[in-house]
Formats: structure tokens, sequence, C-alpha cells
């Protein structure tokens, strides 16, 4: 709740965009709801892809969250040992980007693919051997842009980095970014963790770039800005 608002009604369709923050600001769970609600409000087709945890652990955690995986039909997961499978032929290791292309035409072929979450994009480098970085990540992003899907992409944000993507190009090849993070407040003799996010970037959209409490309570995700 208040996303949109922010947005002047939605994340345009086709769009790239960029979900960056530290560990613990809910990115993979903001970007799995934007989906799920998708599928289940409209029957939109989903892809989500998890490099890091398992499906069955991915579905644990967002059920907790209010998110039943079995209300949303059309929400598809599928983890990296599943894509393991996909990629791997004999005894060769796979080329995770090169092979990752392949995969997902062929799961827009068979699944449709309206929106695509990649979770995460760090998971995606550590499994990949780069010659030249910079050029891979656009050509695999110019690919993904091939799909004619709305894409989320998940990337780690140390609190120590001011980028939000591991090479510093990610920022500028995607059509937006979705910055979350942590703060800590001081309350009374406590200090309390609070989540924000700000919409920093979104081509085509006039947008305001300030930073708004993001609530997560019961299942409930809303963005504060009174």
């Amino acid at each position: 709740m208040g996303l949109d608002e922010r947005l002047g009604g939605g994340v345009p369709k086709g769009h790239v965009v960029l979900v960056s923050g530290p560990a613990g600001s809910l990115k993979s769970t903001l970007v799995y709801r934007i989906l799920f609600n998708e599928a289940l409000e409209r029957g939109a087709a989903s892809l989500y892809l998890s490099m890091e945890q398992s499906r069955k652990s991915l579905l644990a955690q967002m059920a907790a969250f209010g998110m039943d995986a079995g209300k949303a039909k059309t929400l598809n997961v599928i983890d990296v040992r599943g894509l393991r499978r996909e990629l791997e032929t004999n005894s060769m290791q796979p080329h995770w980007i090169l092979g990752l292309r392949e995969q997902l035409t062929r799961y827009k072929r068979e699944l449709g693919c309206d929106l695509l979450a990649v979770d995460s994009l760090d998971a995606l480098y550590a499994l990949t051997p780069f010659e030249n970085p910079r050029n891979e990540i656009f050509q695999f992003l110019e690919e993904v842009r091939d799909l004619d899907a709305t894409t989320f992409l998940v990337s780690e944000m140390p609190a120590d980095r001011r980028t939000f993507g591991a090479y510093n190009v990610e920022e500028f090849l995607a059509d937006g970014i979705l910055h979350l993070r942590i703060k800590e407040v001081d309350v009374g003799l406590t200090t309390s963790v609070r989540r924000f996010i700000a919409v920093l970037k979104m081509r085509g959209i006039e947008h305001d770039m300030d930073y708004y409490p993001l609530l997560v309570q019961k299942g409930r995700f809303e963005i504060v800005t009174d």
C-alpha cells in the first residue's frame, strides 16, 4: 500500500527495476509480494528465480507473511537446484549467465512470464566466471528486456557500499531503482530498527525521492507518508 501512489500508478510494464538494500531490509519479501499480488489479483504469469534459498524455504518464509503459494496459481518459483539440473549437461559446469538467458526464453515460452524476479544478482554473479563483467551484465540485461516482462533484480547493498549494484553499472542499465534501507532510532531507553523505502529512479515517471517508513504488520505492507 502506498507504493503505486509514489509511482503515479505503478511500475511501467516492461521496466527492469533494481531492488537494492542491506540484509534484513525485506528486499526479497517485497519483490515476492509484488509478484504474488499480481498473480492473485490479475492472474499474471510470474516467475521468481531464487538463487539463494531453496524453493521450500522461500515459500515457508513467504507463508509466514501471509502469502500462501497455493492461492497464486500463476506464480512459479524455481530455485538454484532446479536451475542447475536444467543447465548442467554430463560433467560440464554450466555457464550461468549464458545458460540463464536460454532458460528464461524457455520459461517464457512454456510458463509465460509477465513478471520476473531474479533473487539475487549477487548470488548469480558468485556462480559466474566473468571475463568482462560490465559487458556481460549489459548483454544479460538486454536479453532480459527482450522477454517483454516487468523484471525485478534483487541486489545486496552492504552498508559500506555506495553503489546499488556490485559492478557499478547495474544502476545505469536499470530503468528503475527501489532502495530499501535500515535505520536505528532511539526510542526512550531502547533502540528501534526501522525500515525505509524510496524510489530513486523510474524512467518515464515523475516521482519524489523521499524515504518513507515501510511498515510490515500481520502480512500488511504499507508505506507511511503522514
